[in-house]
């Protein structure tokens, strides 16, 4: 049966906390309920996510693991103290509002389109990544919504010698389900990881099996956590079946999901594990239903 080491949380909403110590007792609450698997990324946050990631994960480096990625946004970054620079964002949020958040779409993302990542850019961005997280290793290294034809051959031999010398331990690619299809099942066992969406909406249960040496992790598992429709079931209850489902169909992987909210971090860990009961037909047959 799946345990809390199949789940793992996502850290794009770090920044949305208004200081840098709400977002560090998210870490924390995280930790102390089990989960030791942490995912960002140099884009989330504008690099402030990596940074309070690494202040978290200093003390407690050979206990976890962490994924983070490489090919979005800028290699320049901030040098404001994240305990300055969070309240600023917020205040910069009530002058400026988004509006409001409609509830996502059920529709795919468009093909990635090629662009040029050249060593220069892979080089200063794994650099900024490693002093951002406070670490001279990175368990996992994706390439984030790109595919590895993008790289030059220059950048491919940097991160392949990188992977060698152990700096970084996993080579992936993370990119949205619908890009799998350009990736080749024989592609170089150099990129061992693969990162994609899974849910309600996303068939890619498959691509556990289509790339079974590969280890897979999953997100948006809750994505659609709000669009249920049943009056058996509470939402939370509905977001552990979401993710021991997920975590069945996933054994050797992650399961990801992110939130703002320690006990949110507790009550879906505690929902995970009360459907470990619930036969894995059963678990289907309950998705099927109130989606």
């Amino acid at each position: 049966m799946p345990s809390r080491n199949n789940i793992g949380l996502g850290c794009v909403s770090l920044t949305a906390h208004q200081r840098e110590s709400e977002a560090l007792q998210i870490l924390s609450a995280a930790f102390e309920e089990g989960i030791t698997h942490f995912d960002t990324a140099p884009v989330y946050g504008q690099g402030y996510s990596e940074k309070i990631l690494g202040k978290f994960i200093k003390q407690r480096r050979s206990q976890v693991t962490i994924t983070t990625k490489v090919g979005l946004g800028p290699v320049e970054q901030k040098n404001i103290p994240a305990w300055i620079a969070l309240p600023l964002y917020a205040l910069k949020k009530k002058i400026r509002p988004t509006g409001s958040v409609d509830a996502p779409a059920m529709t795919d993302p468009e093909p990635l389109t090629y662009r040029k990542l050249d060593i220069d850019y892979v080089s200063k961005s794994l650099d900024n990544s490693l002093r951002n997280c406070r670490t001279d290793y990175l368990d996992y290294y994706l390439l984030h919504e790109a595919l590895p034809a993008f790289l030059t051959e220059k950048a491919v031999e940097f991160l392949i010698k990188q992977k060698e010398t152990g700096v970084i331990r996993n080579l992936g690619i993370a990119a949205s389900h619908v890009n799998l299809n350009q990736v080749d099942a024989a592609t170089s066992t150099a990129w061992n990881v693969l990162q994609y969406e899974n849910g309600v909406h996303y068939d890619t249960d498959k691509w556990v099996r289509t790339f079974e040496n590969k280890i897979h992790f999953y997100h948006s598992t809750l994505k659609f956590l709000k669009k249920a429709k049943t009056d058996q079931y509470t939402t939370t209850d509905i977001a552990g079946i979401l993710l021991n489902k997920a975590a069945r169909n996933n054994p050797r992987g992650k399961v990801l999901f992110s939130t703002t909210k320690k006990k949110t971090i507790q009550d879906n860990l505690k929902s995970f594990e009360k459907a470990n009961s619930i036969s894995t037909e059963e678990l289907k047959n309950i998705v099927n239903a109130i989606y």
